[in-house]
């Protein structure tokens, strides 16, 4: 049921991620000495708007978007091993556990990278005259919102270690054969040809 549970954790963790894909991170209106201009960041660059209402998208964009997908891909490779994991080899089936953990462990680091320069952004107080309006886009909750399923699923997956239960009743132990004089785990080794009667004390 855990297994399960931690598969869905897995996939949705990637379709939040392809959802903030397509949303702002970041969106800020400044105000100053009379003139409105706005600045707009996603995944995939920034777009800044002039006082003019030119919109100029940069010549380097910042693409943080890269190793988030990257991160996606790899939740939906390790979601579709762990649910092929009866039919696996032990060593595949380990290697994506590992997989999931390494897939959200990267979707943390990059959200994480990329929400410390939001907040960057989002103190800049440069302006001499006016006001600045900056919030913080639906795609930065998304991603958030991933990293939680993306880490629960990647958690739920791992699987502990195998306990065997006790048995129940006596515990019988067989020699190899007939004339094996080996000491059992238990007790006190009988050879074959003396009975039972011979060796009971009188």
């Amino acid at each position: 049921m855990s297994r399960v549970a931690g598969v869905v954790g897995l996939l949705g963790g990637a379709a939040l991620v392809v959802a903030a894909s397509s949303r702002p991170l970041f969106e800020q209106k400044r105000l100053d000495s009379g003139h409105s201009t706005e600045f707009l960041m996603t995944l995939w660059g920034s777009e800044y708007t002039s006082p003019d209402g030119i919109v100029d998208a940069g010549m380097n964009p910042t693409r943080f978007g890269v190793p988030v997908v990257v991160a996606a891909v790899l939740l939906v490779v390790a979601a579709v091993l762990v649910l092929a994991d009866p039919r696996l080899p032990a060593r595949v089936a380990v290697a994506a556990r590992v997989a999931a953990v390494a897939a959200a462990a990267l979707l943390l680091g990059s959200v994480w990278t990329t929400g410390q320069f939001v907040l960057v952004m989002a103190k800049r107080d440069d302006i001499t005259k006016g006001s600045v309006d900056s919030s913080g886009g639906t795609a930065m909750w998304l991603l958030m919102a991933a990293c939680g399923a993306a880490l629960a699923g990647a958690l739920l997956v791992q699987r502990g270690p195998r306990w065997s239960p006790d048995p129940e009743g006596a515990v019988v132990y067989q020699l190899p054969d007939a004339a094996a004089t080996g000491t059992p785990p238990m007790g006190t080794p009988i050879h074959p040809e003396v009975s039972t009667e011979e060796s009971s004390p009188t």
